[in-house]
């Protein structure tokens, strides 16, 4: 029986289902940097990975102000993009500029495909020790590509792509559905891993799922379920 260990946390588990965007694969920073570069604004990647930060952060302040994620996806990514340049330090105005280039630069090639450190070793780690695993994705179609381009597609099970399911997370539906392309797994004996509270630790826990959030830069402490830096402290 596998099982996970987390700290003082131990989970005995069939099954361990990621997000994408943020989890397994990292927003291309170096992208938006250069971009911003050319239009004037000097703003280095890690500025930019400490904006990313906040972003999720406002996203989840934005669901308690609200009562839970209302919007889609999609709806979400200009102003996404246009809060991480202002955190990052750039002037509001020219944050919404800059945010409309790299939506429009996204649309044409998925700026979601830098891995994660130890992403591939992680996955097929967890692999090797009996898990089933899976990604979850609020995504555009284009999730499955991206993962192979990346040379992690092969270390899964199954790839969910909210558009061609038709539903979004925090919805139940789609893990259950991650569940059942898994061999029918009880959500009791499995755990998801994504990046922002409000989508990922809410959606999962909801739908009857372990959730482990995955905080790269250390912002968000206090959350109510296990926390890790980077993907190799599954394999621990």
């Amino acid at each position: 029986m596998p099982r996970l260990q987390l700290g003082p946390t131990a989970l005995d588990l069939d099954g361990i289902l990621f997000d994408v965007g943020g989890t397994l694969l990292r927003l291309d920073h170096g992208f938006l940097a250069g971009l911003a570069r050319r239009r004037g604004h000097p703003v280095g990647v890690a500025a930019l990975a400490r904006g990313e930060a906040s972003a999720r952060r406002e996203v989840d302040r934005r669901a308690a102000r609200d009562g839970g994620i209302r919007d889609r996806d999609a709806d979400r990514l200009v102003g996404y993009f246009g809060a991480i340049f202002a955190a990052a330090g750039v002037a509001s105005g020219d944050a919404a500029g800059l945010a409309a280039e790299v939506a429009e630069a996204h649309r044409h090639a998925n700026l979601w495909r830098v891995p994660l450190p130890g992403a591939a070793a992680a996955l097929a780690g967890l692999r090797s020790r009996g898990f089933r695993v899976a990604a979850v994705s609020n995504a555009d179609g284009r999730v499955a590509s991206v993962l192979e381009i990346a040379g992690l597609a092969g270390h899964l099970d199954a790839i969910l792509d909210s558009h061609l399911e038709g539903v979004e997370k925090p919805a139940p539906e789609i893990f259950h559905r991650a569940l059942e392309r898994l061999g029918g797994l009880s959500a009791s004996r499995a755990a998801y891993v994504g990046d922002i509270y409000a989508i990922d630790v809410i959606g999962a826990r909801g739908a009857g799922l372990h959730p482990i959030l995955i905080d790269e830069t250390g912002s968000q402490d206090g959350v109510d379920c296990p926390r890790i830096s980077r993907l190799d402290a599954l394999l621990a």
